[in-house]
């Protein structure tokens, strides 16, 4: 067993899974490559929900070639019924005599079963290569299992000096147009988008996907997640004229307002912290990918609450003034004991601007 070749066709798995990114949410990206002999005699990703694992792809490719093959795979393979047989009972069919895995699968359906299962049958199996990069890759996916909490993205276009809008609230345009594209590539990876009702009425968005090269990749578009405490949203706005979304409006009000089939109204309790209570609900409907577009009231009420994973900044090199309003909402902090942290994760250019995505 040479660590280099293991880390080499793991590193492969990566590649091939993050294929699967638009498309194959509420599961997680997996990729899977069979080595006999040093060749690849099978390779596959996971698509979508419900098709084939990346696993079964790849041992139908091998036929025969499985038996005494190294199968590599960035996730522990399912041990369970879902809408697919337990690709651990096709490896163990199929003779595959060693199994390379970047990480456990934190779903207790699965957790460690399949590893032990394989052990149990006489199968080398070989843990936490690449792990780190097993593990970023379906960052949602184990933060969502782990701490049963949605991840939260909060995306948010700026100045240099941090402001989002003038002091009039004229915000059209501080990033660049490509910037606003790349915006379409993070939303179509996510399950949901969140707003508030206040931004709605602001701007009139459509908070969709409308990129090409990126919706056609999609099983469907990103839900839409707005918190309308008043109730005040009305039915000719954008939002509401893009068919098969669905979306979800959040209020505090009793209500018999109807906008429509795909508008699913939910009450919120007053006694409850309406932020959790969202995030809960949310959840509770699939969504663990969640995607923040609002303005400084709700990015505010998230970083003071710590409830955010991940902050995606288009920053575009213009002055604004002090004058004008500041992304975070933040009241001025005394002491930095108090500051909020983050760590730089990556900063790519883009056309003029910079995309800095910090994590917690």
């Amino acid at each position: 067993m040479n660590s280099d070749i293991d880390k080499y066709y793991l590193d492969m798995t990566l590649k091939l899974a993050k294929q699967g990114e638009f498309s194959v949410y509420p599961n997680p990206k997996v990729g899977a490559i069979i080595v006999k002999d040093n060749k690849i005699v099978g390779s596959g990703y996971h698509k979508s929900s419900g098709s084939s694992h990346a696993e079964a792809i790849a041992i139908r490719k091998a036929g025969s070639k499985t038996k005494n093959s190294t199968l590599y795979v960035n996730l522990e393979p399912c041990s369970h019924y879902g809408k697919t047989p337990p690709c651990v009972d096709l490896i163990i069919k199929h003779k595959i005599k060693r199994v390379v895995i970047g990480n456990y699968d934190p779903n207790p359906l699965v957790n460690k079963k399949s590893i032990n299962k394989l052990r149990r049958a006489g199968i080398s199996v070989s843990m936490g290569v690449l792990k780190e990069k097993a593990i970023l890759l379906n960052k949602e996916f184990y933060h969502m299992h782990q701490t049963r909490m949605p991840h939260i993205t909060v995306k948010v276009g700026l100045s240099l000096d941090g402001k989002i809008s003038l002091s009039n609230g004229v915000s059209k345009w501080i990033t660049s147009a490509e910037s606003r594209k790349d915006v379409q590539r993070e939303r179509a990876k996510s399950s949901v988008i969140l707003s508030t009702s206040k931004t709605i009425l602001k701007d009139n968005p459509l908070l969709n996907v409308r990129e090409p090269r990126y919706s056609r990749e999609l099983v469907k578009q990103p839900d839409l997640a707005i918190i309308d405490n008043k109730l005040c949203l009305n039915e000719n706005l954008n939002i509401f004229n893009i068919p098969k979304r669905k979306i979800l409006l959040f209020t505090q009000r009793n209500t018999r307002k109807n906008f429509g089939n795909n508008v699913e109204i939910i009450r919120l309790s007053k006694n409850i912290n309406y932020l959790r209570q969202v995030f809960d609900l949310l959840l509770e409907r699939g969504h663990y990918k969640i995607f923040v577009e609002s303005g400084s009231t709700l990015i505010s009420h998230l970083l003071q609450k710590q409830l955010v994973n991940e902050l995606l900044l288009y920053v575009s090199p213009k002055l604004l003034g002090h004058l004008s309003k500041s992304f975070s909402g933040i009241d001025n902090i005394t002491k930095l004991n108090d500051k909020i942290n983050f760590k730089v994760h990556d900063i790519l250019p883009i056309n003029n601007d910079l995309k800095i995505r910090l994590v917690k």
